[in-house]
């Protein structure tokens, strides 16, 4: 199953169009690569039909965010929220933690791999 990788500010229309359209919002999963958070979204678009679009997120030492689609679309709320608490992404506009409690340490990812200049000889 491919995803197609697209910016921030391109996903806020894809979703418009695929709500407008009648598709409707499977899951948005995270994929932790190291030095990238990488969110992809998945859509039903029609009788075994899906399309998908992924963001890559690239780590700012905690600072990551990324746009919210639950405006668009309500259901992806708790999607957006276990991807925040889960992969430390900021999800503008959810707030604070929803599933786990704050005395959780989380999130819970890899380190950002060493550049091969800056590893240990």
């Amino acid at each position: 199953m491919e995803s197609k990788t697209v910016t921030q500010a391109e996903l806020q229309g894809i979703v418009n169009n695929l709500r407008e359209r009648g598709a409707r919002l499977i899951t948005i999963v995270g994929v932790d690569t190291g030095e990238n958070i990488e969110v992809i979204y998945f859509f039903n678009t029609g009788v075994s039909q899906t399309e998908n679009y992924r963001v890559i997120v690239p780590k700012k030492d905690g600072n990551e965010e990324i746009g919210s689609i639950t405006p668009l679309i309500p259901g992806a709320f708790i999607a957006e929220s276990e991807l925040s608490e889960m992969f430390g992404v900021k999800v503008a506009g959810i707030p604070g933690r929803f599933f786990l409690h704050p005395s959780v340490n989380a999130p819970n990812r890899r380190p950002v791999p060493a550049k091969p200049t800056e590893a240990k000889q």
